[in-house]
């Protein structure tokens, strides 16, 4: 079986960082149960491209899990969620610091409620310190990680980054205490844990060298470019050099050339040329490029987008990418789960494109024993 089968997840919260968390445990195996407010949903539901109306990111980030609608303002909703507290080993939240309190459901409550919860609280800036209250976004977050300034030319202002980086590793992170908090409770026999994970923290963390290279050099490390990607922390001797290279197709790659004198001789050295690495790899086609530049000693590798990723062998090879259906939009290709684990009788699925409360009835029933006209009641309420 999988890791996780058998611990049951509670997931609060939108878009990103919280949900993500909730993906990856789902993955590994985990009952995660996102409750999201009746008629609204998750943001990301309706997140990034659409076509014909379906939003296939959403599929992917909503496997695995099932889906049930409650309105925790309600008295009613209160009761349920109580309940559903009770039987659950795990709570992700990444709502704005003190929104579950006014709710009801902070961490010392629900640890009352539920001594063996561990729960992961996930916030722009921690639950402590003084910009505790503030709403916090990733997009933010990746500036005060100290990532930005590392990231573009020395002449240019700092670059964002093109993707949920902090959202993401935050994410990453929240799945790494929990698992830590189980096993504190299961194996060292402790209570229920709180992780108090603010969005920078992750980052900041894998970017401890900048510490150390200030408290050496007496400056702060500085953005080289994007084509020294260790300018900041390795001195030009030790590094090999890394570069995006274009064949003859205009298929690009990028390349850790260590450039000894016989990668000179390869490509023939025009000194008269404005880059003569760049001037040589224009003349030759992707396999060639690959082959010589491997026989001169370097490591490459091909610049991968969305279509050619989805293509890779190597990558479907490794699981990383799998094959999933949808009744209107056809074949898809997905990313594969966060560790390619292979469970005899596997039980997760690649893709599910999900409504909006389609486990409710069932879990009221199954794990609450809730019949038939109470939550027929509770749907007219507008609990559900």
């Amino acid at each position: 079986g999988l890791p996780l089968e058998g611990v049951r997840v509670l997931e609060l919260g939108t878009v990103i960082s919280g949900p993500s968390a909730g993906s990856m445990l789902a993955d590994l195996g985990a009952e995660v149960i996102k409750i999201e407010t009746p008629g609204k949903g998750d943001v990301q539901r309706h997140g990034g491209l659409n076509k014909n109306g379906i939003h296939p990111w959403w599929g992917v980030a909503g496997r695995n899990k099932k889906f049930m609608t409650l309105n925790l303002k309600y008295p009613e909703g209160k009761v349920i969620f109580k309940r559903l507290i009770g039987q659950a080993d795990v709570l992700i939240e990444n709502y704005r610091p003190g929104a579950l309190e006014k709710l009801g459901f902070g961490w010392n409550a629900v640890h009352v409620m539920n001594p063996r919860l561990v729960m992961l609280s996930i916030s722009g800036y921690g639950n402590s310190g003084p910009s505790a209250g503030r709403p916090g976004f990733g997009k933010i977050a990746e500036g005060l990680s100290g990532a930005v300034t590392m990231t573009g030319s020395p002449d240019d202002p700092p670059l964002l980054i093109g993707f949920s980086l902090a959202d993401s590793c935050t994410g990453l992170f929240g799945v790494f205490g929990i698992v830590l908090g189980l096993y504190h409770r299961d194996i060292q026999r402790g209570n229920g844990v709180m992780i108090d994970l603010a969005l920078y923290e992750p980052l900041f963390r894998m970017l401890e060298c900048q510490l150390a290279l200030y408290q050496n050099a007496g400056v702060p490390p500085k953005r080289q470019g994007t084509n020294d990607g260790y300018g900041w922390g390795l001195s030009s001797s030790s590094r090999p050099e890394f570069r995006c290279l274009q064949a003859n197709t205009g298929e690009w790659f990028l390349a850790s050339i260590p450039v000894p004198d016989e990668l000179k001789k390869l490509m023939g050295f025009d000194s008269g040329a404005h880059d003569p690495l760049v001037a040589w790899a224009a003349k030759i086609d992707p396999v060639t490029l690959r082959q010589q530049l491997m026989q001169a000693g370097a490591d490459i590798v091909p610049v991968l987008d969305g279509m050619t990723l989805s293509k890779n062998e190597y990558l479907r090879a490794r699981g990383d990418v799998l094959d999933a259906f949808h009744p209107q939009l056809g074949a898809l290709s997905v990313p594969g789960p966060i560790v390619p684990i292979v469970a005899q009788g596997d039980p997760r699925v690649a893709y599910h494109d999900n409504v909006l409360g389609e486990h409710t009835d069932q879990i009221l029933a199954s794990h609450l024993g809730l019949a038939g006209p109470e939550i027929a009641k509770l749907k007219s309420q507008g609990v559900i």
